[in-house]
C-alpha cells in the first residue's frame, strides 16, 4: 500500500493528477460554456430576458461560491480525493440533466446541481498538490491547474459554438454529460490505487474557517478576489460573446472565436504565473498590482472603443489585456496560504475562491440587469435580441470603478509576503 504523503512514486502522482485534471476540465467546460456560448439559443428557446439568461451563471456560482466554505473543511477533513469523487457524481447529474429539460426552472435546477458537484473539484486538487508534492512546488502547480481549467475554458468558445452551430445545444451538452460520466469512472480506477487519507473524525473545523475571516492579514485579499477575476470571468463567459455580436458587428463563430483568444490568452497567462513569481524572487506584489491596473486599462479601453464605435481588434485587444491580468492568479492563491495557519490550506483557499465567484455571480447579475434597463430599446431579431451600444458603456464604465477599488486596496492593504508562510504562533499572536 502506499503513503499518503509526499513517498508516493512520481509516476503514479502524474497519473493521479492527470485523472483529476480530466474532471476539471470537464467542470469548467460546464461553468465557462453556459450561458455566454448560448446566450442567444437559450434567450429564443425559452423566450428569457437578459437577467434570466446570465441568472443561470449565477445559479451555478451562487451555489459553488457557498460551497467553498464547506468544501474546504471537508476536503481538509476527509481528504481531496474523497471530496472530488463525491462532488464529481452530482456534477454529472446535472450534466445530464440541463440539456433535457424543457422548464426553465428544470434549467435553473441542474446549474446548481452542476454548481453543487464543481464545486469540490478545485479545491479537492488544491488539497492533493499540497499532500502529494513539496512546498517548493505548489505555486508552479496551482499554474498547471489554472492552465487545465482555462483549457476547459477554451472548448467552451469556438469549438462549443461550432459543435452547437452543427449539432444543437442539446445534442452537444448530452454528450459532454456523457464524457463527463466515463471521465468520473476513470477516476475511481486510478485514485483507488493511491492509500486514502485517514478521517479526522472531530468536528468540521469551523473555528479554522472563523480563523481565516478574522485574520486581519488576508481580508484585503478577499475583497480583492471579488473584483478581479469576477470582472474577466464576466466578460469571457457571461456576456463577452454577445456584447461582441451586438456592438462589434462580429458573427457568432467569429466572436467565439475572438473569446477563444481570450481564454487561450487566460491559461498561457495562469501557467506563466509561477515563474514570473520565481522572476520576482518570490515576490507577491509585483503581480498583484499588475493584475488591477491591467482590468482598469482594459474596461477604460472597451467604454472609450463602444463610445467611439471602433473596429473589433480594440475589443480583441481588450479582451487579451484582461486574460494576461490572470498571471497573478497563483501569486494570489499561494499569498492566501501564506498568509493564514498552516493546519488550514484548503480552508483558506476555499474562502478566497468563494469570495470570487461570489463577485462572479454579483456582477453576472448586475450585467444582466443593466442590459435589461435598455430592453426597450433592443432590437428582436431571428437570431436573438440586440441590446444598444449605451448598455455595454454603462456596463465597463461600473467594471472600470470597481477595478480602480481593486488597484487601491492592492496598493494600499495586501501585504508582501516573499514566500514566507507565517507560523501557526503568528497567527495566533494576530487573532488574540
Amino acid at each position: 500500500m502506499l503513503t499518503d504523503d509526499k513517498s508516493v512514486p512520481r509516476r503514479l502522482k502524474l497519473i493521479a493528477l492527470l485523472a483529476m485534471f480530466v474532471l476539471y476540465f470537464l467542470a469548467y467546460f460546464q461553468r465557462a460554456g453556459i450561458p455566454g456560448t448560448i446566450f442567444d439559443e437559450l434567450q429564443r428557446d425559452f423566450g428569457l430576458s437578459a437577467s434570466a439568461v446570465t441568472g443561470l451563471g449565477a445559479m451555478f456560482v451562487y451555489v459553488y461560491a457557498w460551497m467553498q466554505l464547506v468544501v474546504g473543511m471537508a476536503a481538509d477533513r476527509h481528504g481531496g480525493r474523497r471530496t472530488l469523487l463525491f462532488g464529481s457524481f452530482f456534477m454529472c447529474a446535472g450534466a445530464l440533466w440541463f440539456p433535457v429539460t424543457n422548464s426553465v426552472t428544470g434549467l435553473y435546477a441542474s446549474r446548481a446541481l452542476i454548481g453543487f458537484g464543481s464545486s469540490f473539484v478545485y479545491l479537492s486538487i488544491i488539497k492533493e498538490v499540497d499532500t502529494l508534492f513539496e512546498a517548493r512546488h505548489f505555486p508552479g502547480l496551482v499554474g498547471v491547474v489554472l492552465l487545465v481549467s482555462y483549457t476547459g475554458n477554451i472548448a467552451a468558445t469556438l469549438p462549443f459554438e461550432r459543435a452547437v452551430n452543427a449539432f444543437g445545444w442539446r445534442p452537444t451538452l448530452f454528450a459532454a454529460g456523457v464524457l463527463t460520466v466515463i471521465a468520473l469512472c476513470g477516476a475511481i480506477l486510478v485514485l483507488r490505487q493511491l492509500t486514502q487519507a485517514a478521517v479526522r473524525h472531530e468536528k468540521m473545523p469551523l473555528g479554522l474557517l472563523l480563523d481565516v475571516f478574522r485574520n486581519p492579514r488576508s481580508r484585503p485579499l478577499l475583497v480583492v478576489a471579488l473584483v478581479n477575476f469576477p470582472v474577466v470571468f464576466v466578460i469571457q463567459t457571461v456576456v463577452g460573446k454577445k456584447f461582441l455580436q451586438d456592438v462589434s458587428g462580429l458573427g457568432s463563430a467569429g466572436a467565439a472565436t475572438f473569446v477563444l483568444l481570450m481564454a487561450l490568452t487566460c491559461g498561457l497567462a495562469g501557467l506563466a504565473g509561477g515563474p514570473l513569481l520565481r522572476l520576482t524572487g518570490q515576490r507577491r506584489k509585483p503581480l498583484l498590482v499588475a493584475a488591477p491596473v491591467m482590468l482598469l486599462a482594459a474596461t477604460l479601453v472597451m467604454l472609450a472603443g463602444v463610445w467611439a464605435g471602433a473596429p473589433g481588434w480594440l475589443f480583441l485587444a481588450g479582451y487579451l489585456l484582461l486574460a494576461l491580468s490572470t498571471a497573478a492568479s497563483p501569486a494570489s492563491v499561494a499569498t492566501m496560504k501564506e498568509l493564514n495557519r498552516p493546519d488550514a490550506v484548503a480552508v483558506a483557499i476555499s474562502v478566497l475562491n468563494g469570495a470570487s465567484y461570489l463577485g462572479v455571480g454579483v456582477l453576472g447579475n448586475i450585467s444582466g440587469m443593466l442590459l435589461d434597463m435598455y430592453r426597450s430599446e433592443a432590437r428582436v431579431t431571428d437570431a436573438g435580441t440586440i441590446y444598444p451600444p449605451v448598455a455595454y458603456m454603462l456596463l465597463f464604465a461600473v467594471l472600470a470603478v470597481v477595478a480602480l477599488i481593486s488597484l487601491l486596496v492592492t496598493v494600499f492593504r495586501v501585504p508582501e509576503t516573499h514566500g514566507k508562510p507565517v507560523t501557526l504562533a503568528e497567527v495566533e499572536r494576530e487573532l488574540a
